[in-house]
Formats: C-alpha cells, sequence, structure tokens
C-alpha cells in the first residue's frame, strides 16, 4: 500500500509520528484545560476554548504570511518549544495551588496563534519531503489522520493514565509531545530546509504583511477551479456543523432516545469511516482530482441522509461512518492541489486562507444552529444541510464539465504538478 510506503522515508516517518504523539497530547491538555477552567469559573471557564479558536482565526491568515517568508523548520521547531514553555506552566502553577482561570486564558490565546504558524509552514513543507506527487499524496492521507487517530487513541489512553496522574499532568503530556515534535523537526534537518523558491520579503511591516496576503488571494483567484472551491467549502463547513456537531447530539437524544453513549457511538462511527477512507485515498493513484473532491461532498451528503432516513443507532452508525468516507475524499485532493498548483512561497498563504475560511464557517455554523433547531426538526434540519452539501458537489462537477467543453478551462502552470516538487526534493536531499 502507497499509504504504508510513506513510512519508509525515515523524514516522514519521523514527522508523521511526532504529529500524531503532538496530537494526542493536545487531546490530553484538551480534557485538563476545560476541567480545571470549568472548577475554577463554573461556566465562564468555557471561555478557555472559544480564546483558544478565536486567536486561531485572528491569527490564521498572518501565520501563512511568515510561513511563506521565513524559514519552515525554523517557524516548527521555535513554536513548538514555546509552546511546550507555555503548556509546561500550567502544572507548575496547579502544583503550587496557583492555577487560575487567566492563565489558561493566556495560555490559550498563545497556543491558538502559534498553531497557525505551525500549521501552513508543516503543510508548506510536506513537498520538500515528497519524492514525487504519489508520495505527497500519500503523505497528505498520513498528516490528515493524525488528529483522527488522537481522536480514537485519546479516550482510550485517558481513562488508564488518571488512574497513575494526577490530572494536572495531561499538561505535562502535552508540553513533552511539543518538544518530541520540536525534536523531530530538528532531526529532519537539512529535508526541511528553505529551497530556492522561498519567498523574499519585501516590505515590512503592515504595508508588506497586506501586500503578501494580496499576492496569495490572487493565487486563489487565478487559479481556474480554487475560488469556487473555497466558496463551496464554507457552504460546507456551515452546514456540516449545523448537522453534525449540533444535531447529531441532539438527534441521538430527542429520536433514538439514547444519552451520551449513543451520540459517542455515533461521533466514533464517523472516526471509523475517517480512518478507512484516509488508507484507501493515501494508498490510490489519484487521477483526477477534482472528480474526487466532488464524489466525496456526495457521499457525505449521502451519509447524513441515511442517518436519518429512520430512527435506529445501526441505521445511525452506518450512517456516520458513510459520510465520513466523504471527507478525505475532499481534504487530500484539495491539500495535493493546493501544494502542486501553487507557486511554493504561496502555499502557506493559501493553505492559511483555506483553514480560515473553515473555521470561520464552523463558527457561523454553530450561530445558525442555536436558531435553526428552534423553528425545524432535527431531522429536516440534517437532511437540508444534506441535500446542499451533496448540490455543491454536483453542481461543481457539473459546472467544471461546462468550462472544459466550452473551452474556458485555464491552463495550470505547467511545471507545478512534477518539476518544482522534482526540484525542491532533489535540492532538499543535495
Amino acid at each position: 500500500m502507497q499509504f504504508l510506503k510513506v513510512l519508509r522515508y525515515p523524514q516522514l516517518a519521523l514527522l508523521w509520528s511526532s504529529q500524531v504523539l503532538s496530537s494526542i497530547g493536545d487531546f490530553f491538555y484538551a480534557i485538563a484545560v476545560m476541567w480545571f477552567a470549568i472548577r475554577i469559573a463554573g461556566s465562564t471557564g468555557v471561555m478557555v476554548s472559544a480564546v483558544e479558536s478565536g486567536a486561531a482565526l485572528a491569527f490564521g491568515l498572518l501565520g501563512g504570511v511568515y510561513a511563506d517568508r521565513w524559514n519552515r523548520r525554523t517557524i516548527m521547531l521555535t513554536v513548538d518549544i514555546l509552546r511546550a514553555c507555555v503548556v509546561g506552566s500550567l502544572p507548575v502553577l496547579a502544583f503550587f495551588g496557583q492555577l487560575q482561570l487567566w492563565h489558561m486564558l493566556v495560555v490559550a490565546l498563545l497556543v491558538g496563534s502559534l498553531g497557525s504558524l505551525f500549521d501552513p509552514a508543516l503543510q508548506a513543507s510536506l513537498p520538500t519531503l515528497a519524492q514525487d506527487t504519489r508520495t505527497l499524496q500519500a503523505a497528505n492521507g498520513l498528516m490528515d489522520v493524525t488528529r483522527r487517530l488522537a481522536r480514537a487513541l485519546g479516550p482510550s489512553l485517558a481513562g488508564p493514565l488518571l488512574v497513575v496522574l494526577p490530572l494536572q499532568h495531561f499538561f505535562t503530556l502535552d508540553a513533552v509531545s511539543f518538544l518530541i515534535s520540536a525534536g523531530a523537526i530538528f532531526l529532519i534537518g537539512r529535508h526541511l530546509s528553505p529551497s530556492e523558491h522561498t519567498s523574499k520579503r519585501r516590505h515590512d511591516g503592515v504595508v508588506g504583511i497586506l501586500t503578501d496576503l494580496k499576492d496569495g488571494f490572487q493565487q486563489i483567484r487565478r487559479h481556474p477551479y480554487l475560488p469556487g472551491i473555497f466558496a463551496a467549502v464554507f457552504v460546507i463547513a456551515v452546514t456540516w456543523t449545523i448537522a453534525f456537531t449540533a444535531g447529531i447530539p441532539l438527534y441521538a437524544e430527542r429520536y433514538l432516545n439514547s444519552g451520551p453513549g449513543a451520540y459517542g457511538l455515533i461521533v466514533g462511527a464517523y472516526g471509523v469511516g475517517n480512518v478507512i477512507s484516509n488508507f484507501v485515498m493515501g494508498s490510490i493513484k489519484l487521477r483526477r482530482p477534482l472528480a474526487a473532491i466532488m464524489l466525496g461532498r456526495v457521499i457525505v451528503g449521502l451519509g447524513f441522509l441515511l442517518m436519518v432516513c429512520a430512527p435506529s443507532l445501526p441505521i445511525a452508525l452506518l450512517g456516520s461512518a458513510c459520510a465520513a468516507l466523504g471527507g478525505p475524499l475532499d481534504d487530500i485532493p484539495l491539500m495535493l492541489i493546493i501544494q502542486t498548483e501553487i507557486p511554493p512561497h504561496h502555499i502557506g498563504k493559501v493553505y492559511s486562507a483555506y483553514s480560515t475560511i473553515s473555521m470561520s464557517a464552523m463558527a457561523l455554523g454553530g450561530l445558525i444552529a442555536a436558531s435553526l433547531y428552534q423553528y425545524v426538526s432535527v431531522p429536516i434540519g440534517i437532511v437540508l444541510c444534506a441535500l446542499l452539501i451533496m448540490s455543491t458537489g454536483i453542481g461543481g462537477a457539473l459546472h467544471i464539465q461546462w468550462k472544459r467543453k466550452s473551452g474556458k478551462e485555464t491552463a495550470v502552470h505547467p511545471t507545478k504538478d512534477t518539476v518544482i516538487i522534482e526540484q525542491e526534493c532533489r535540492s532538499s536531499q543535495q
């Protein structure tokens, strides 16, 4: 399987394993910070999660700018060390009984903003580690599955660890995981050194940042399909949040007459479907990434329709697993398009634009869901969202077909797909 062959490359295997551990550490951090915040401040403690998400959203585009300006290896090393230090301060404060809500708010702000630097730098670095587009596709599959593995492994590890570790040391585990990630990035060394394609900073200050952002959005606008894909990403993130994040817990309680256990099973089924799809997408040769993206959206919508076609837990589990198959079909080809059809010195900015669009849409989806389910039943709301998601896939496929038949398709840069990636790989290995 091509997906597993990627692990034969030491630098990719080391990077991926460190990111899995870091993601599991983030899961432990999330458990501990919410528990301490709510115990200290009651319902006000949920501000910690909101501050972290808000910081990631606020600094998302800026992170992409500096991921394209600076040495990406240095960015990731520095960010991991800083995150280890700020998260590592929490167990020390807790040990001395000094941990307060404002400490966790400051840490959440720093963790969210630093993550907005790390993620685009990581995504923009993958083409320099992969030797060809097939390997890059499989590497994207590996990186995409990290948070899903953390979601699956985290709950099974948290219980036994609490028997032998005080909860405050979940922060310690997260800090250690950041140090492991930093060590892996350091060991990869020259493979993550900046290539000749890394952009040079032309202006400092606000003018330079705005110029870089403008250049990034121009890259999106000039691409024949990315503007439409990103618009659909916004719609899908809004509707997915309404249907799954908000809708499924309500559906489990009101229509399946079940408690949190049933909801957990549905979420678990979604995770299993995601992982299976990740393995498949990382192993096959992707010849038509646009077709895979559109198919993935249709599959997500069909899975949601299946979930609510009858009030039955087995059917809901089956529908959840089916819907999950469509996620990687959308995400992995899109990452491959960004990494191979966007100039290397703009990848960070374009990826950050994608992340910012997704996070903004998910926040909006949560606000809409709070009102929507007061006026329509939960199954009807999920069905409407499913149909809208499917329409983005079907409509996108028809639009692509029309552009190709009418000759209005703009040619993508002819050297991005193979030449630049292979040049970067050769230069990073010399």
